[in-house]
């Protein structure tokens, strides 16, 4: 089955018994849609703005709370040191994936064969989404088990997340001065070593059609997980990693096979993908994980929950975010199941070409 996603050139209808085509139908069809990402891409702006300028007020003053706590409880409260970890994780995955691509590059090639619509460049940012979609599937797939083998048994595990205890226990325990154990808390500044590795490589490659997407999400990730470490939610935290990370296993295989000729693993990475998306991000995470934040947190603490306002606006980004890409996700299998053709319309690489021809006209 023939592989194509937004952008690509097909022909042009044509008035029966003559070769003049239709250009005002796809000159308005192209206006529409135009306009249409436009503004997408306003609200999107309009979002990292304000979670960038929030995120900006909150840290202002989360130096002080912090120190103030550290100092009640010096040996159970997270230290800034810990960083260091979080520094560590951040270059080594920014080598590993760099070298990463080179070395898996000729085995993408080879599962992606050139198609004759395709312009190289197109061609070689599949390549490129390829190796990068294999090395982030292999990284969230090490980072569940990992996640899952520490949380495993541990109160606040609830049972839709495979435990059997209670989201609630997330606030007790003397919080904020909770005991976390020194591999939770590796595997926390892991995290936030990865995701911030993820901003870096946003902002220093070439711009993607999902750019202003993935800043909104890159920005109320890495502020939730830096925060959340420092004010030591990191059990809540903990659970919004290990649903995330469950999820992308699947959203990352589905990329690798998307522009390969394998229908069949297209269509089972596909089911495997909607069930996971349902379940997790869908359900468990409004259902469990904000419920806790928004409900649990203030009826355990008192209302003490530093920063709760622009946690809660961060999660509900990550919601928002959530029910768009499930909904694109939606229409994928639609357009799959009427034309055949396996589309990946959140990265939209083959728009690149249309953006270029933009530029140079």
């Amino acid at each position: 089955s023939r592989l194509l996603e937004v952008g690509e050139t097909q022909p042009v209808p044509c008035t029966p018994g003559s070769s003049t085509p239709w250009p005002p139908l796809e000159r308005g069809g192209s206006r529409l849609r135009g306009a249409m990402g436009a503004a997408k891409d306003r609200v999107l702006q309009l979002l990292c703005l304000v979670a960038l300028v929030w995120a900006l007020v909150v840290g202002r003053d989360l130096r002080k709370e912090v120190l103030s706590r550290q100092l009640r409880n010096p040996e159970k409260y997270p230290q800034f040191s810990d960083f260091w970890t979080a520094l560590g994780s951040f270059v080594g995955m920014l080598i590993a994936q760099l070298l990463f691509r080179p070395v898996f590059s000729a085995v993408a090639r080879a599962m992606i064969p050139k198609k004759a619509r395709w312009s190289y460049p197109v061609w070689g940012a599949k390549v490129e989404r390829c190796c990068d979609s294999v090395f982030k599937c292999c990284y969230y797939a090490a980072m569940t088990l990992w996640c899952f083998s520490i949380l495993q048994g541990q109160p606040w595990m609830p049972w839709v997340l495979g435990g059997s205890g209670s989201t609630r226990f997330c606030w007790t325990d003397g919080y904020p001065f909770q005991q976390n154990s020194p591999d939770l808390r590796r595997f926390y500044l892991t995290a936030v070593g990865f995701h911030l590795s993820e901003v870096a490589f946003l902002l220093l490659e070439v711009r993607k059609p999902d750019f202003w997407e993935m800043m909104l999400h890159h920005t109320v990730s890495c502020t939730l997980v830096g925060y959340s470490y420092l004010l030591n939610y990191v059990r809540l935290g903990s659970l919004v990693l290990l649903l995330h990370g469950a999820t992308d296993v699947f959203i990352y295989f589905s990329k690798v096979m998307v522009d390969t000729p394998h229908t069949k693993l297209i269509v089972w990475s596909y089911f495997g993908l909607i069930a996971a998306y349902a379940w997790f991000r869908i359900y468990v995470f409004p259902v469990f994980i904000m419920r806790s934040a928004w409900v649990e947190g203030i009826q355990e603490t008192g209302g003490e929950v530093y920063g709760w306002g622009y946690l809660n606006f961060a999660l509900c980004v990550l919601l928002l975010l959530h029910m768009y890409w499930f909904g694109l996700i939606i229409k994928i299998g639609f357009h799959f199941r009427a034309t055949g053709q396996a589309r990946d319309l959140q990265s939209n690489l083959s728009s690149m070409d249309m953006q270029e021809t933009k530029k140079d006209s």
